[in-house]
């Protein structure tokens, strides 16, 4: 008898990919064009649609820088918000603040104040471009180095002094939108001389002073600034003695100014963020 021929064993796909051991920690990222997800995203925050946007978060560890670029864009930290914040982010250098582009601190209040809890943060909010500092003075922003990359702030304090107020504008070189508005603590003749000559920067674009910021006191301040003034769009609602200083700010401003608007007012209301 002839010895009958063997067959030889082949295995198909299935079994192979059976034999075949996975890693469990194998990871398959979603293979989305960059520009496609930030479309996607982009069209989620138009719609208002943080739920969906947080999702995506979860989606790949690849997708959560995108992601949070929309997420912490605008932040508004009261005692409340920064407690929450701090119990997500233990670790600030790890958080998400440097996607900060529009941050708001409310202070006093019923909420109480964010204090020295902020500050741990703020060393690490280096792009944000709009600032809204509200309420309690005192404390805004004594311990932080304000980032020149903001173009606009916007104050309204209770008890802020001239000099504060000069402080602060005077890290400020890039700004181009300047609203001030609140109480002023009085200062002496001799602590406001020359209370203008230490500023830097090139003041531009839009300029919004209310109530007592809205008077002669701060106009001159801004008169006094060495490089000059640049605002196209002036709005003032303030008392009558300012309307002297007014005159002279608009004549310092003529090469730019495009609009202005000065109105006579004892109590005059901050407008709500636009």
């Amino acid at each position: 008898m002839g010895s009958r021929s063997s067959k030889a064993k082949y295995t198909t796909p299935v079994e192979t990919a059976a034999v075949i051991p996975v890693k469990a920690n194998t990871t398959i990222g979603p293979g989305i064009p960059r520009e496609i997800l930030d479309a996607v995203l982009d069209h989620l925050v138009a719609d208002s649609d943080l739920r969906s946007l947080r999702s995506c978060a979860l989606v790949s560890k690849s997708w959560v820088p995108s992601c949070r670029r929309h997420l912490f864009h605008t932040v508004h930290f009261t005692l409340g918000s920064i407690l929450r914040w701090e119990k997500a982010f233990p670790v600030p250098e790890k958080s998400p603040a440097h996607f900060i582009r529009d941050l708001r601190v409310s202070s006093g209040g019923s909420d109480g104040s964010p204090g020295g809890l902020f500050f741990r943060y703020a060393p690490w909010i280096t792009g944000v471009e709009r600032v809204s500092f509200l309420g309690d003075g005192k404390w805004i922003p004594m311990f932080w180095q304000l980032p020149r990359s903001i173009t606009s702030l916007t104050m309204r304090t209770d008890t802020s002094t001239l000099v504060q107020v000069r402080n602060i504008l005077a890290q400020l070189p890039n700004l181009d939108d300047l609203s001030l508005s609140g109480t002023l603590v009085p200062l002496s003749r001799r602590q406001l001389g020359g209370i203008g000559t230490d500023l830097r920067g090139r003041f531009r674009g839009r300029l919004r002073l209310f109530e007592e910021h809205a008077g002669k006191d701060v106009v001159d301040m801004l008169l006094e600034v060495p490089t000059g003034l640049h605002f196209t769009v002036v709005e003032i609602r303030g008392m009558g003695e300012c309307l002297f200083s007014t005159a002279r700010f608009v004549g310092a401003c003529c090469k730019t100014l495009v609009k202005l608007t000065y109105t006579v007012s004892s109590y005059c209301e901050f407008p709500p963020f636009s």
